[in-house]
């Protein structure tokens, strides 16, 4: 557990907290590992604890009506997850899988209401967490009815590597793997639409693209490129 602290705690949310909440919150956890490709949790199921990434990568997808996988957030380490079904007891949202070998942290559900009752100065900080959540949902549907296809876009891949808001966009080099159907899926529009603005980012020196995947060299440099707030 020692040595996945520093990651753990590189989450500007959870650096934020008191180092006493954090050394609580690290004597509750439990570490799981699991395979490329294994599911963490479905969609349906009962929330069974609170979650950090310690090592690889996660993708939260859901599947439509038509049986095809939308891709809704990857999570890499450092990345917090799965506190509302701890605070409504209602079943997980969406279905979690390893995108690669991933280590992930677990505070139980019962050691969770624990360090509540024992720490209720820990509810403001999870209100923080939330509320960057939503924050993050209210800004993306914001953006779709104010911004070019292409902003959309390059919005929609910052969340991606920020894990929804998290992380502060890295100057190192960050791969996702996802089709540019489902990122077409993600700005309601049509795949040739998506290869085309990707051309263009890519001409502009702010992405590669591979077979399945898009590699962002600097995406604090497209961060700033775009100047999102």
């Amino acid at each position: 557990m020692e040595k996945f602290k520093p990651v753990l705690a590189s989450s500007t949310w959870f650096s934020a907290l008191p180092s006493y909440l954090q050394e609580a919150m690290f004597d509750k956890m439990r570490l799981k590992h699991l395979k490329s490709g294994q599911q963490l949790h479905a969609k349906g199921e009962d929330g069974v604890g609170f979650y950090g990434v310690c090592e690889g990568r996660l993708r939260v997808v859901t599947v439509g009506v038509d049986g095809r996988e939308m891709l809704f957030a990857l999570l890499g380490p450092g990345t917090w997850f799965g506190e509302i079904s701890m605070f409504d007891d209602l079943p997980r949202t969406h279905d979690n899988f390893c995108e690669t070998n991933s280590v992930v942290a677990i505070i139980q559900k019962n050691a969770f209401k624990a360090l509540l009752e024992q720490y209720p100065e820990l509810y403001p900080h999870f209100t923080r967490l939330l509320c960057t959540r939503v924050r993050s949902a209210f800004q993306f549907i914001d953006s779709s009815a104010g911004l070019s296809l292409k902003h959309q876009l390059v919005k929609r891949l910052l969340m991606l590597t920020t894990s929804y808001g998290q992380h502060l966009p890295k100057h190192n080099a960050i791969t996702l793997t996802l089709s540019q159907e489902s990122l077409a899926q993600m700005i309601n529009s049509s795949r040739q639409t998506v290869n085309q603005l990707l051309g263009e980012l890519e001409s502009e020196g702010l992405l590669k693209r591979h077979y399945g995947k898009i590699t962002i060299p600097e995406p604090d440099n497209l961060f700033s490129r775009y100047q999102f707030t």
